[in-house]
């Protein structure tokens, strides 16, 4: 079994699509059940109808296998497990380093797996389909939930002049089983678009810069419910999402011990035009 980027699974699946901004408690957006972090990932979530909790979700991951490589005749298929974890703390305070990591600061845990198949159909087009279960709990509460998803993505790549093009799909269902309070579940589809452009910046003989940037729409079938304040939900239709990063052709970015096939940023907004969300982008919308 390979670890795939040691060091950086830890922090390349942190941040994804958070329903909210890293912001002191005052200042929260609509969250959402702690237990959708897995999808949702880093963010403000709503723990019970008098608190709240600012997560952090992460997800290591390792390359179990290949196939493919050896018979051409084989499909190309790479096998990839992921663990992922979110840890969430009652009062989120940078003036206050120390007292994140109080033990009596943990508010929430959980630990899951995930396992998916990187299918290659042809040169161009690819699949990943990918199942997830986990278990995770308040603490010092009685409440837990079991969470489960199941996804499927899709991509297809060409190249156009200096550019090199993907068209992203995706199909997936997310849910929690919690044994206190609602349980609750949705499906959703998502399509996009990612570019890549070569650029001078950073750029080596060996390993050209690129210049990432991608542009994404997200439906929920069944809308979604989000905390809007402390006795008022508002529900999610859809958001957009549009990012940038830099990264190399070839290699990966190297900081110290961790590695990122690419840096940058993406905000999420409403269907109308509100920001709903900053996420750090690590690699292709295809690989989270």
């Amino acid at each position: 079994m390979k670890k795939h980027c040691s060091g950086a699974g830890i922090l390349a699946c942190a941040l994804l699509a958070a329903p909210a901004l890293a912001q002191p408690p005052e200042m929260i957006e609509p969250s959402i059940h702690w237990a959708y972090a897995t999808f949702f990932g880093t963010g403000w979530y709503k723990v019970s109808d008098e608190s709240s909790a600012y997560i952090v979700h992460a997800a290591p991951r390792w390359i179990l296998g290949a196939t493919g490589a050896d018979n051409p005749d084989d499909l190309d298929v790479t096998y990839r497990l992921q663990v992922p974890l979110t840890v969430g703390v009652a009062k989120f305070d940078f003036n206050d380093i120390p007292g994140l990591i109080d033990p009596n600061n943990l508010k929430i845990a959980s630990a899951g797996l995930s396992l998916d198949a990187d299918i290659s159909l042809t040169p161009r087009f690819s699949i990943r389909p990918a199942i997830q279960t986990g278990y995770g709990n308040v603490i010092n509460d009685s409440e837990h939930a079991w969470t489960y998803a199941t996804e499927i993505r899709s991509r297809y790549k060409f190249e156009s002049g200096r550019l090199d093009w993907a068209i992203l799909a995706n199909l997936g269902y997310v849910g929690y089983d919690a044994n206190e309070g609602d349980s609750d579940d949705f499906a959703f589809a998502a399509l996009g678009s990612e570019f890549a452009y070569p650029v001078n910046w950073l750029s080596r003989p060996d390993n050209q810069s690129m210049f990432y940037w991608h542009l994404s729409y997200i439906d929920f079938l069944d809308k979604v419910r989000v905390r809007s304040g402390v006795d008022r939900f508002d529900s999610v239709a859809s958001y957009w999402q549009v990012g940038a990063a830099i990264g190399r052709r070839e290699k990966p970015i190297c900081i110290g011990f961790l590695k990122f096939d690419r840096l940058g940023l993406a905000y999420n907004y409403s269907a109308t035009g509100e920001l709903r969300g900053v996420k750090l982008v690590f690699r292709s919308l295809y690989d989270l």
